[in-house]
């Protein structure tokens, strides 16, 4: 929805903005601006988080109904969209760019219908409730310019929905993948301390005297019973398989790159590309070396001596890290020095004030990624985008914390 929004709907809200002196006629083009704000303000208002995200807090106060039938009048509207979009628009009639939106828009549309009909992440995936049960206040407390007041009572409102989205989650899942619940079993945990004490430093409220706090301990104790749930009811029967399978990844691949390439295409471009880059890397790799393994002989040239020159130069540069507590640290820094190297070569202009925030993923985050980036919500100008870093988990041992340093090394 937000690269569809990023795409499509900017350039269509000016087309209607108003004009001063006479209105001209009607054009293509703004026919298919109307339709368009009509399928948006219809799709936000039954949606409030993906509003939230794209920086329209209009309904702020409200979360989305993920019961199983909402979940098919969403489907519902997105095929009758796009069976009334060819009705509606001429397409031969608009202007290239507005071929172009009429494009981005069936093609999100035939994407949505997709992804509900064949990949069921509400009946598979219990990672997907925690966007609704922690990311829908965090967002508010992140990365919305309202002023603080209303975006606590938001936050507050908000929180009353969470026992009806834990309702909606246990009538939906049915037997998904292990890992998936193990995920979302680590996440929840996160949810529960998040509401206990987080949520309040986030805001800056004061536990036992902010508006957040009954409504917060309503949502501890929703779930905390949800992770009983997770662990004595989901966990047991969660024998479902994560993998797509060779013709649905081939579809879903193709849908979301939206590039008119299909999967044989990128895995040969991708075979062409890694020769290029291995090749770049020995490359790079001898040059190292004397430097990396000073007095010890170059292995020879041929594939298994390239292959352990380029191992032998990655394992001493991984040995230059920093320590978990300080990974957000280094890469604060390591910003400022990309900063400071593009601003002296002169190779882009960079923006003021720099609105992009290097933190600490939250806990009920973690387990999906290393790190992720928020971008800055395109209805919402002075929004600040949020680049999440996840440190290492607190159930590693020493070796596999330490691997994941080596990896994510310095250079």
């Amino acid at each position: 929805m937000k690269r569809l929004l990023t795409a499509l709907a900017l350039p269509l809200l000016v087309l209607t903005a108003p004009a001063a002196g006479p209105r001209p006629a009607a054009t293509e083009d703004d026919r298919l601006a109307a339709f368009f704000k009509a399928y948006l303000d219809e799709e936000l208002k039954q949606r409030p988080l993906e509003a939230t995200r794209l920086g329209d807090h209009r309904f702020d106060h409200l979360l989305d109904d993920v019961s199983p039938k909402a979940r098919a009048r969403w489907s519902k509207r997105y095929q009758t969209t796009l069976a009334e979009l060819p009705k509606k628009i001429d397409k031969g009639k608009l202007s290239r760019g507005g071929q172009i939106d009429y494009e981005i828009l069936a093609q999100h549309l035939t994407r949505e219908l997709w992804l509900a009909e064949n990949t069921r992440p509400f009946e598979d995936d219990p990672r997907i409730y925690n966007d609704y049960l922690t990311d829908s206040t965090y967002l508010l407390l992140t990365q919305s310019t309202l002023p603080k007041a209303t975006n606590v009572k938001n936050c507050a409102a908000r929180l009353a929905y969470v026992p009806r989205i834990i309702a909606a989650a246990k009538a939906s899942l049915k037997a998904p993948p292990r890992v998936f619940v193990e995920t979302a079993i680590r996440q929840n945990r996160g949810a529960i301390s998040y509401y206990q004490s987080g949520i309040f430093e986030m805001a800056g409220e004061t536990p036992g005297l902010s508006e957040l706090s009954k409504p917060a301990a309503r949502a501890v104790e929703a779930l905390k019973d949800y992770q009983t749930f997770l662990e004595k009811t989901l966990l047991p029967r969660a024998k479902g398989d994560w993998r797509l399978g060779k013709q649905k990844f081939a579809r879903k691949l193709e849908l979301e790159l939206d590039a008119g390439l299909s999967a044989k295409h990128v895995l040969e471009s991708a075979e062409v590309e890694l020769v290029r880059v291995e090749r770049e890397m020995y490359v790079v790799a001898r040059q190292l070396w004397s430097k990396a393994h000073p007095g010890k002989a170059l292995p020879p040239d041929d594939e298994a001596g390239r292959r352990d020159t380029v191992r032998l130069v990655l394992a001493k540069v991984g040995q230059e890290h920093g320590k978990a507590q300080g990974l957000v640290g280094d890469a604060r820094a390591g910003a400022e020095k990309i900063k400071a190297f593009i601003a002296k070569k002169d190779l882009l202009r960079l923006p003021r004030p720099d609105n992009c925030k290097i933190v600490e993923m939250p806990e009920f985050q973690r387990g999906n990624t290393v790190a992720y980036l928020n971008p800055a919500p395109p209805l919402d100008a002075k929004a600040s985008s949020y680049y999440a870093i996840s440190p290492p988990p607190k159930h590693w041992n020493t070796r596999t914390a330490e691997s994941f340093l080596q990896e994510y090394n310095k250079h």
